[in-house]
């Protein structure tokens, strides 16, 4: 009977752990709607709503086939765009909520797959912590941390590539393993398929296909090592035909645009959206703007020790080392460092954080076993938690377009910055828009370059009865000694020099507050991050007033 209520308990636990999983990946997925608040995911969005065939192949003609579902965007691969398009269809969605469910359901997949690469590396290694640390509370504890990561939590709700790459990045870290036990022609055919997936999410991602291209040349028998190579390498390239065809029937146009996007990501095309990374650091930049935001700092840490100290003498442990230095490397020494480019790593370093804990836990006394490590669980899960809060309540733009409807009087001056996807004040079809505002979008990034623009913004100053700063896009990514004219309008304002003064600012900091009393809260101010972490889904907005003389 113990044993049957034992076995039930287990079930019930595990059904709550997974239930706040899918809860953290799908809580409010409709933010920000129906305004386009991520500009990539408004891209995609824009390639899916013109996706049409109008091809017969009783007329046959190469011009309808390159038309044929051509999105006419090839930043990313037609795999995402053609699955969103498909669930868009068939569920009567949205094409950014369609996108939104492709994201939270990798991200789920990921955290099972996580999960099962932690223990391939363990459960096969002889640690002596298990002959009484149960692998229950051991899984359990390992996947409450994987649940609460803040870079799952985002990216589940961002229409994008993130969670995907970041899933076939970890299944072919898993599936990598399994080869070391099982040589089968499924696992280099499996491989295969995920690998060209991942190559038809975006293109960047062939990076990937170092792992399994190692692990084939060292786990196989030396005669069938060339012959499961050219299988593996053969499959992919048919995989990525399939799944991102328009790669290749339009040649010409996908070219141009990895041409773009890589001049932009290497710093040979300077454009307004790289200026934060002017004078950076590689890696140093990463550890202190990405990694400790989207990790936390107790995981960040854990996973560094984690990746330095974890067993060296292991194969799966080094396979999973190599993986990620093998990307991290490249990716961290570019010019552009984005929190996504560092995305498919994330995962990663969450298993480097869990073998540290268990190295870690593993040299105490039995008794102090599991509340050392639901303790370090604790500790490493309060970033995730605080994380939610952002999508537990409403998007901050329209906090502040509400405030903004009430006291901003009809017919103001309102100065405000180009650049953002959506100007403030926006309206959720539920505020009462009567006042007629003179929203002057103003482009700031070209003003020390630009004459004109600054007579303009003079002109602008002298009408202007509130100054909207809708985010730290301009006022944060522009060093003084570069850019001294904009550096300056900034600093004029901010003491009030400028004749304004602050009447409003709204955030939505990841944080914890006590149940039923919102106004206790512990709050983690993150708008130091890279950029992109905060703008898209929870910016800072200032709201500054003329002060009447």
């Amino acid at each position: 009977m113990k044993k049957i209520n034992g076995k039930v308990f287990s079930f019930i636990i595990w059904f709550i752990v997974i239930g706040i999983l899918v809860y953290s990946r799908f809580i409010n997925l409709d933010w920000g709607l129906p305004y386009p608040m991520h500009p990539d995911e408004r891209n995609m969005v824009a390639a899916i709503q013109g996706l049409k065939c109008e091809f017969s192949i009783f007329n046959f003609q190469f011009s309808n086939l390159k038309e044929c579902f051509n999105p006419h965007f090839f930043a990313y691969g037609q795999f995402p765009l053609y699955l969103g398009y498909l669930i868009a269809y068939f569920l009567k969605l949205e094409a950014t909520i369609s996108l939104r469910i492709i994201s939270a359901i990798a991200s789920i997949i990921n955290a099972l797959i996580l999960l099962k690469i932690i223990k391939s590396i363990i459960f096969n290694f002889q640690f002596s912590i298990f002959n009484k640390f149960s692998k229950f509370n051991f899984q359990l504890f390992s996947l409450i941390i994987i649940i609460f990561s803040p870079f799952f939590i985002q990216f589940s709700h961002f229409g994008t590539t993130e969670s995907l790459l970041m899933l076939f990045y970890s299944l072919i870290v898993y599936l990598s393993m399994l080869m070391f036990e099982r040589r089968t022609t499924a696992s280099v055919v499996w491989l295969a398929l995920v690998s060209g997936l991942a190559v038809a999410t975006k293109v960047s991602s062939i990076i990937f296909i170092i792992v399994p291209l190692i692990t084939i040349l060292s786990s196989l028998r030396s005669w069938d090592r060339y012959k499961n190579l050219v299988k593996f390498g053969m499959l992919t390239i048919i995989f990525v035909v399939l799944f991102s065809p328009h790669n290749f029937i339009n040649f010409k146009d996908f070219i141009s645009s990895m041409n773009y996007e890589s001049n932009v990501a290497l710093g040979r095309s300077l454009v307004f959206y790289t200026r934060q990374f002017f004078k950076t650091q590689p890696i140093l930049f990463q550890f202190e703007k990405v990694f400790s935001y989207a990790l936390g700092w107790p995981v960040f840490l854990m996973g560094l020790m984690g990746l330095i100290g974890a067993n060296w003498k292991d194969r799966k442990t080094n396979l999973l080392r190599f993986a990620f230095l093998i990307y991290f490397i490249p990716s961290a020494i570019i010019y552009a460092k984005w929190s996504r480019f560092m995305a498919p790593v994330f995962p990663l370093i969450l298993i480097f954080s869990v073998l540290f804990l268990l190295n870690l836990i593993s040299k105490l006394n039995h008794k102090f076993w599991i509340p050392a490590f639901a303790g370090m669980t604790m500790l490493a899960i309060i970033p995730g938690v605080a994380y939610l809060s952002i999508y537990q309540n409403q998007d901050v733009r329209f906090q502040a377009s509400k405030w903004i409807y009430k006291n901003v009087p009809n017919n103001s001056y309102i100065l405000s910055e180009t650049a953002n996807v959506v100007d403030i004040p926006i309206s959720n079809g539920t505020m009462e828009q009567l006042n007629n505002y003179n929203v002057i979008s103003f482009n700031f990034y070209d003003l020390d370059e630009n004459k004109v623009l600054r007579s303009e913004l003079n002109n602008h100053l002298i009408k202007a009865d509130y100054i909207f700063i809708p985010s730290r896009r301009v006022f944060a990514n522009h060093p003084a000694e570069r850019y001294p004219i904009l550096g300056e309008y900034y600093r004029y304002l901010f003491n009030g020099k400028l004749g304004y003064e602050k009447v409003a600012e709204f955030e939505s900091f990841p944080k914890i507050c006590l149940p039923f009393y919102n106004e206790k809260c512990l709050s983690f101010n993150d708008e130091n991050a890279e950029e992109t972490w905060t703008v898209f889904d929870h910016p800072v907005i200032r709201i500054y007033k003329k002060i009447k003389s």
